[in-house]
């Protein structure tokens, strides 16, 4: 038998044994409690990141809606120029008008998802701008191998849209009043080579005239006649260095937006996938 002090002595070391345990978890749950709320501070940065850059992307998607829209009727000249090519500008200006929509459209998808943390919303963003994502690279790739030949056909077909579809100042037809407006706009004269660029074409076989009237510097002049060619009579430069300046300075923007583009749909995905996992996680806890 145990002496009652001994019984006392053990029981008074069994209650010590119990209630020591609680102190000792006391520090464990504040350390969970920390790194918890150091998650949670996380996970709210992320949502606010990728509220941010949807918001981004719709803005995007509005610039190329403008950028197709500027193809499709501010570039109008630029595009009359090319004469029967012109409808493929037109088609491109049609892609960058269906890309900004899709763009910006996609942009609100993922805010409503990150906003309202729903995890459907979140993965139909992450598979648009995906394949988004893909068919950025896919044209990119496209432009850079075909660059030069683009620019042989551009090239070809402005110069035989002077040579056969150019009809003079008083025409009305788009090919001739874009040439004209090309001509008084950036101060050139011809294609390549200013006057011996009509010789043979359909405006010089009709008229009987070297040049037209928006070739001359002063066209007021009386010596601007279509016939006299003196060096400060006719304008020195070809128009299609002047075409080819703009264009590039256009492209120069558009790669560099979508550079920018392809960069935040690429930011975006990441942050949609981990937020997907983590209200995953947070709602079916292991």
């Amino acid at each position: 038998m145990t002496p009652v002090g001994q019984a006392d002595t053990d029981s008074w070391q069994q209650v010590g044994l119990n209630s020591s345990r609680p102190k000792s978890s006391g520090p464990i749950k504040k350390g969970r409690t920390c790194k918890m709320a150091r998650h949670d501070k996380l996970y709210t940065w992320m949502r606010y990141l990728m509220l941010l850059l949807c918001v981004i992307l719709v803005i995007s998607g509005f610039v190329l809606l403008g950028l197709g829209a500027w193809i499709r009727y501010g570039a109008a000249t630029f595009v009359d120029v090319l004469g029967p090519y012109s409808s493929q500008l037109i088609y491109i200006s049609y892609i960058c008008i269906g890309m900004g929509s899709v763009l910006s459209f996609t942009g609100l998808i993922g805010c409503c998802g990150a906003w309202k943390e729903n995890r459907f919303f979140i993965i139909l963003f992450f598979f648009i701008v995906t394949m988004l994502f893909v068919a950025e690279i896919i044209g990119t790739i496209f432009v850079l191998t075909y660059r030069n030949l683009v620019s042989l056909v551009v090239r070809d077909a402005s110069k035989n849209s002077l040579m056969t579809a150019y009809m003079g100042p008083a025409a009305t037809d788009p090919i001739s009043t874009a040439w004209n407006t090309v001509m008084v706009k950036f101060k050139c004269c011809g294609f390549e080579n200013s006057t011996i660029d009509f010789k043979g074409s359909v405006f010089s076989t009709t008229t009987g005239l070297n040049y037209p009237k928006t070739c001359c510097v002063n066209k007021t002049l009386a010596d601007c006649d279509g016939i006299t060619i003196t060096p400060s009579l006719i304008q020195p430069q070809s128009c299609f260095g002047k075409v080819i300046t703009v264009i590039r300075e256009q492209s120069v923007i558009l790669g560099s937006a979508a550079g920018c583009i392809c960069m935040m749909e690429l930011s975006s995905m990441i942050l949609a996938m981990v937020l997907f996992v983590k209200l995953g996680l947070m709602r079916h806890p292991w």
